[in-house]
């Protein structure tokens, strides 16, 4: 595996990532996945869920089990998570979709996030939603912060709930940081997560404990 390699790959992929506004927003499209091991080998359940926005309807949804062959290190996820994730996605893409990803976009080290990956991939605007940073500097005071990369604004730190540690947006493509934040925002109905990458989360680990109880009332 060469490391340098594919550094330059993500930097590739990174520098396509644009700034700019998706346009007529008619659906968002969640996507989240659950990882599980079955002995040596290891799974993942990539989980969709495509939503009426801003209505937040759940319109359709898909999943799909794969096994893995990335093995987990940090900044390289992309490669452990995209392919199957993108699978998802497509299974559920709309015209004037956009896409909402449990994952960084450009505030990652290399700008290339899975939220970025995938919209480059696909050339759709995609969104990273994530609990932790992973990458950048937040300033400001309040619920609202700027999170700050390479130069520049990506996205912000959000507390969503009174009592919730704050969960953290940044551009994946075809997005600005502010019309970003606007989507997450309407996307919101009372959890920490919006409505998308919540139900896709719920989604995949659902199918996650199905599969698993499937597979012991086998053995």
């Amino acid at each position: 595996m060469n490391l340098k390699r594919l550094e330059e790959e993500q930097i590739e992929i990174g520098n396509k990532a644009i700034l700019s506004d998706p346009g007529q927003i008619e659906y968002v499209i969640g996507v989240d996945q659950a990882f599980f091991r079955v002995g040596r080998e290891e799974y993942v359940v990539s989980a969709s869920v495509l939503m009426k926005y801003p209505e937040m309807e759940v319109v359709e949804q898909h999943h799909l089990i794969e096994e893995v062959k990335f093995p987990y290190i940090p900044t390289f996820l992309m490669y452990r998570e995209s392919k199957p994730a993108i699978k998802a996605v497509r299974a559920v893409m709309r015209e004037n979709a956009v896409v909402m990803v449990d994952g960084s976009g450009l505030a990652h080290p290399r700008k290339c996030g899975l939220a970025t990956y995938i919209g480059v991939v696909l050339d759709v605007p995609t969104i990273g939603i994530t609990k932790k940073r992973l990458y950048g500097e937040v300033r400001g005071e309040g619920d609202v912060r700027e999170l700050h990369a390479h130069g520049m604004v990506v996205g912000y730190e959000l507390k969503t709930c009174r009592r919730c540690r704050p969960i953290y947006i940044s551009v994946g493509h075809r997005f600005t940081p502010e019309k970003a934040l606007e989507v997450v925002r309407n996307c919101l109905k009372g959890y920490k997560l919006p409505e998308p990458v919540r139900i896709a989360d719920r989604l995949s680990k659902e199918i996650k404990s199905e599969y698993l109880s499937n597979l012991d009332a086998t053995r």
